[in-house]
């Protein structure tokens, strides 16, 4: 009888920021969870967003940017076991957004081992009120809050529903236009040009700017889109300080 052939999954190797790294492992041990195996479900809700979210690529500046803020990060080699599909998704959708693919999992992996009070400062800063609440009042009735008690065994793993109902509700203010892809003739929102060098994404998970610092080091690494005009020295953000102070000159 042939010796039976154990089915392996394939890896791919990541670095991530250490801290980060052990406060995730430490909070999926006290749940129970497996990481690699938590981490392939989450992913296949969580490439739908990230290819949604940038829908304008990265520059090759933006990119060399972030990828040297990454390096500054005392990072740990990991091993990640996830499907061949979702493997071969994630180096699509970085290649296609210029996104830098570590950054885009230690952003991950911070939001997924964040307090709550963490996440108010990196993605709702300016929240005017108490955006939990007034997600619970909005859209209790809606998507998991409703599925989850029906089916609880079956129901999808999405990790940031209602921070992205929360980011919605932040959004509602603001005016967005239409933009169309040249490359793919897709139609989508983008936040107009104005006093900004070109449109960009829309507010989201992926797209708001982490320009703070935790414990000395900034987080520039962990942006998977970044505007050149808050890349230092560029063109993008000279123009962009310019047209600032003569809005400030024109109020004084």
């Amino acid at each position: 009888m042939p010796a039976k052939t154990l089915k392996t999954v394939p890896k791919i190797s990541v670095k991530i920021w250490t801290p980060i790294l052990e406060k995730l492992d430490s909070k999926l041990e006290k749940a129970c969870l497996r990481r690699d195996a938590y981490l392939s479900k989450v992913l296949t809700v969580e490439l739908d967003h990230l290819d949604a979210e940038v829908s304008i690529p990265n520059s090759q500046a933006s990119y060399d940017y972030i990828a040297s803020r990454l390096k500054q990060l005392d990072s740990k080699l990991v091993s990640l076991a996830i499907s061949p599909e979702a493997a071969a998704r994630v180096n699509d959708i970085c290649d296609r957004k210029k996104i830098v693919r570590d950054a885009f999992f230690n952003r991950l992996f911070l939001m997924l081992a964040a307090s709550p009070k963490f996440i108010d400062a990196l993605l709702f800063p300016d929240f005017d009120g108490n955006w939990r609440s007034e997600v619970w009042t909005e859209f209790k009735h809606d998507g998991p809050f409703i599925q989850n008690g029906f089916d609880p065994l079956e129901a999808p793993i999405d990790p940031f529903c209602a921070i992205r109902w929360g980011i919605d509700l932040m959004n509602e203010s603001e005016k967005f236009e239409d933009y169309v892809d040249t490359a793919s003739g897709k139609t989508f929102k983008v936040v107009p040009a104005s006093i900004r060098p070109a449109v960009e994404p829309c507010p989201s998970f992926y797209t708001i700017e982490f320009d703070q610092k935790f414990d000395n080091h900034d987080l520039a690494g962990l942006n998977c889109y970044l505007p050149d005009r808050s890349i230092p020295g560029t063109d993008a953000e000279l123009a962009y300080r310019a047209k600032l102070d003569d809005i400030l000159e024109a109020f004084l």
